[in-house]
């Protein structure tokens, strides 16, 4: 079975056949494929990177020919650019992304490079395997940082990504408090607060924040994030904001005069994703308080909308049946 996205709003679901071999790709028994908040968004209105007709997904655990199984870096780069070569290559001037340019995970079986491949340990349960992109992306996120131990980070947005930057930073000895204005989200993330220790409210007056991170797409946060950092903090632009609002030009006067440091946080590279694995197997427990839900593939045409509001966790589709 897969899920072939062919317009604004429309996932067909099909029968689908082994894909044919590709040079330099491996074909892939896919697991488990985790639902994104970006794949709801495709679906509802598209993405600059998005070819269509296209099977979506890029959260994907599967498994290889010799039985192993892998996580699945979403990236397809050239390999040749400077970026590349620099290892920046979630930023290759050719870059290629699974589910948005090549077919997905929301299929029974997948093609990737086999140097996108990143094997999963014995000890971390298939599903949250699942986790390893969107933690890549918060490590990337987190790295631009520079958190020293005993930092003081905001984090706005109490997501599944938000939390997970939280756990992030809580990996460098800093100390993350993350706002998230729905109570009816901080209430489902309460068994992953209490796992992990992590604080979250629905607002707080503290500020001279020592770094910020926007883990949501709302411009009033992100203004909330420069007005709460100190003088000298750095502030990670993780979550792209919602098109077509106004930011007070005073607000960007404030970096200036606090010289803080703004840094733009795009995606993750291959180091990342293997990093990411690492941290899922020492925090098992507290990634499973993340799932919200293991699903059918028939099941995910009518999640997007529930996605895309942003109060459910992680819902993750088993293809283990197929």
């Amino acid at each position: 079975m897969r899920m072939i996205l062919t317009g604004l709003k429309r996932l067909v679901l099909q029968n689908s056949t082994k894909p044919e071999p590709r040079e330099d790709f491996k074909l892939l028994k896919v697991q488990y494929c985790a639902v994104c908040r970006t794949d709801a968004k495709m679906w509802n209105e598209g993405h600059r990177d998005l070819v269509l007709p296209r099977v979506p997904g890029h959260e994907v655990v599967a498994i290889d020919s010799s039985g192993k199984r892998v996580a699945v870096w979403p990236g397809i780069n050239c390999g040749l650019c400077g970026y590349c070569l620099s290892g920046r290559e979630n930023l290759c001037e050719h870059m290629k992304i699974i589910g948005f340019h090549n077919d997905g995970g929301f299929a029974d079986f997948i093609l990737a490079p086999q140097n996108s491949l990143i094997p999963v340990p014995d000890q971390i349960p298939s599903p949250l395997a699942c986790f390893a992109e969107p933690t890549g992306c918060a490590l990337n996120a987190v790295d631009k940082l520079k958190l020293k131990s005993g930092d003081r980070l905001v984090i706005y947005g109490g997501g599944t990504l938000g939390l997970i930057a939280a756990l992030v930073c809580l990996t460098k000895d800093a100390i993350p408090l993350v706002i998230e204005k729905s109570a009816e989200k901080i209430d489902k993330a309460k068994p992953f607060l209490a796992e992990s220790g992590i604080q979250c409210r629905q607002d707080t007056t503290e500020t001279e924040f020592d770094a910020a991170l926007n883990a949501c797409p709302d411009h009033i946060a992100f203004n909330s994030s420069i007005i709460k950092l100190a003088k000298g903090g750095r502030i990670s632009f993780f979550s792209g904001l919602t098109k077509n609002q106004n930011i007070q030009t005073d607000l960007f006067n404030l970096l200036h005069y606090k010289e803080a440091e703004l840094y733009g946080s795009y995606g993750l590279t291959r180091n990342n994703m293997a990093e990411a694995v690492v941290l899922i197997e020492q925090n098992i427990t507290a990634y499973e308080k993340l799932i919200e839900e293991l699903v059918p593939p028939q099941r995910v045409p009518s999640l997007f909308a529930g996605v895309l509001s942003g109060k459910s966790l992680k819902y993750i589709i088993d293809f283990t049946e197929f």
